[in-house]
Formats: C-alpha cells, sequence, structure tokens
C-alpha cells in the first residue's frame, strides 16, 4: 500500500479525508480557515460538535459531517470537503443545515429545563423562534453548474435567502458557502489575500517540498507541521495511505467506466452509421436505377422518332437531359 505515497511527497494530500479531518480538527487552524471564507475576524474561539447526526427518529436517515462546529457567539458551522460531483448536492446541503436548527431547538428547550429543574411548578416551554445563523462551507473538488454569465475564475460564492426583485435580505440564518477548487488557478507569487493561501494550499500541498515564501503566517506553520507525512504515527500514516488507495480506486472504476461508455458508443455509433450507409446505398442505387430506366426508355423513344416533348412529359426527364443523349 505504500506505493500510493510518492516516496519524494513531503505534505499530505489536504483534499483527503483523512488530512482534512485531522487539520480542521484543530482549533488553531479551524478558526483562521472560517475567518478567510467567511471574511470576517469576529470568530475567537469554537467548540467541537459531534458530526454524527440523527433524524427525528431511528428510522430517519443517519448524517455526518465532515467537520461541525458551533462559535463562542452562537454560530453553527457545517464544513465538508465534497471530492465527487452529485446531481443534488445543493439540495444535500439545505437537509443539512436543518439538523443544527432543530438542534438550535432542542439546546433551548434544554437550557429551559435545566434552569427550572428544581422546581416543583415549571412553567410551560415557549420557544420564540429566535434562530443564530447556520453556515454550511463546501470545498468542492468539481466545478459548480452556474449561469452562463458566471466568471470562469470566481471559486468563492455565498448564498442567502433574498426578495427575487428588490434583493432584500429575508434573513442571515442560512447560508451555503460553496469553493470551487478547480476555479482557483493562481500561482504562489500571485497569492494576494489568506483566501488565496488556503486555496493554493488545497490544490498543491501534496505538491510542495517546503514552505513556500509569503506563507510563514503561525496557523500556516501548524497547517506544515500537521501535513507532515513525516511526523504521522503509524496509525495516521495507515489511515492516509488507505484514503490515497480508495481515492485511487474510485478514480480507475471512473475512468474505467467513462473508457467503456465512450468504446461502447463508439461501436454503436459505427453500427449505426454502417446501417445508415447501407440504407442510403440502396436509396442512392434506387434511384440511379430509376434515372436510368429513364434514359434507356427516352432512347429507345428518340430511335423510334417520338417527339422530344413526349419523351419529356413521359419520362421525366429535361429536355437539355435528352439533347444530351441525341449528341453522344
Amino acid at each position: 500500500m505504500e506505493n500510493f505515497i510518492n516516496p519524494k511527497q513531503v505534505y499530505a494530500d489536504l483534499r483527503s479525508d483523512f488530512m482534512f479531518k485531522k487539520a480542521f480538527g484543530q482549533k488553531h487552524i479551524m478558526i483562521p480557515f472560517l475567518n478567510s471564507v467567511l471574511k470576517t475576524d469576529r470568530i475567537i474561539d469554537i467548540d467541537y460538535r459531534n458530526v454524527e447526526n440523527w433524524g427525528l427518529s431511528p428510522e430517519d436517515r443517519k448524517v455526518f459531517y465532515d467537520v461541525y462546529c458551533h462559535t463562542s457567539d452562537g454560530n453553527d458551522i457545517i464544513v465538508e470537503m465534497q471530492k465527487r460531483e452529485q446531481k443534488y448536492y445543493r439540495d444535500r446541503c439545505i437537509f443539512y443545515s436543518s439538523f443544527p436548527i432543530h438542534r438550535q431547538f432542542l439546546d433551548a428547550k434544554n437550557e429551559f429545563l435545566l434552569q427550572f429543574e428544581n422546581d416543583t411548578e415549571k412553567p410551560p416551554f415557549i420557544w420564540d423562534y429566535r434562530l443564530h445563523p447556520v453556515y454550511v462551507i463546501s470545498i468542492l473538488d468539481f466545478v459548480m453548474q452556474h449561469e452562463p454569465s458566471w466568471p470562469q475564475d470566481r471559486f468563492h460564492s455565498c448564498y442567502r435567502l433574498k426578495e427575487e426583485t428588490y434583493h432584500e435580505s429575508y434573513s442571515d440564518t442560512l447560508n451555503f458557502i460553496f469553493i470551487e477548487l478547480p476555479r482557483f488557478n493562481k500561482v504562489a507569487e500571485d497569492i494576494g489575500d489568506d483566501i488565496d493561501r488556503w486555496m493554493y494550499l488545497f490544490k498543491n500541498m501534496s505538491k510542495l517540498q517546503s514552505v513556500p515564501k509569503n506563507f510563514e503566517k503561525t496557523w500556516m506553520s501548524d497547517l506544515f507541521d500537521t501535513a507532515k507525512i513525516a511526523n504521522f504515527a503509524p496509525k495516521e500514516r495507515q489511515k492516509y495511505l488507505e484514503d490515497q488507495k480508495m481515492l485511487y480506486d474510485y478514480q480507475n472504476c471512473i475512468d474505467f467506466a467513462v473508457e467503456k461508455a465512450a468504446k461502447e458508443n463508439l461501436e454503436k455509433g459505427l453500427a449505426e452509421g454502417e446501417a445508415k450507409g447501407r440504407e442510403e446505398g440502396k436509396i442512392e442505387g434506387k434511384i440511379e436505377g430509376k434515372i436510368e430506366g429513364k434514359i434507356e426508355i427516352a432512347t429507345t423513344m428518340l430511335k423510334n422518332h417520338v417527339p422530344i416533348e413526349q419523351i419529356c412529359l413521359y419520362t421525366g426527364l429535361s429536355e437539355i437531359e435528352i439533347n444530351k443523349l441525341i449528341n453522344r
């Protein structure tokens, strides 16, 4: 399995499931990342929450997040690394956001129950429906579908609820942020701000041999130390190898499926083209046969001194075509 890591590779791929959770499971790396992506500096502290979520009943679908945290000012943030394109991924993000919202209701109810835990007579629990913002951040290793006017190099987008005509904000509760890695193509020398640095590392971490210039911030140094394969414990190295093998196998399956589909479509196209060609040949043969038949009839009529006008009427040939027969 060691073959799935290049012997010269110094740092792990930040997009791998193991490395992603290892890096962003650390506050001192996660907080700068969130501040960069959300374009703020207000996130000072976070608490990690259980990434495993059930529905309202045991029969409901179980949901696993990559990373789920709660900020000190009450916001809920889900971060997902999505390597494979899904048809309904946007709907999946909306579904994911429903769990933290329900969790806020449960937290409010539990807080109420604790407040009156020792009271013999508890007042009825009444929730005022106040919600704190929920953010679903998706780092995508593929390109989403956008309107044709969407700039090709715009890799960072944020969606919120707004009025359709005047774009008045309805609520800041639901926030969906998408980072499309294939749209980011800057080289190290063109890096501008921290979001650029993050995107560059997502795409190039596993190719680097050392820390690039302008990447000397504290959180970056921590990230490079965390991603250094030589620093992995044996179990961590094994887990990373398993991730890489799974990704390799998946990509091989995709490549094989694409190649097989292309071959089948080619063979089908050739067969259809051949059948069409045969059919077209038959049609062309019939047309040529009809023309030759008319010429033979016209030639016989000319030998019998039938007027050209009648030959044209009988065969459908033009007067010019019949005159060519006469002059042959």
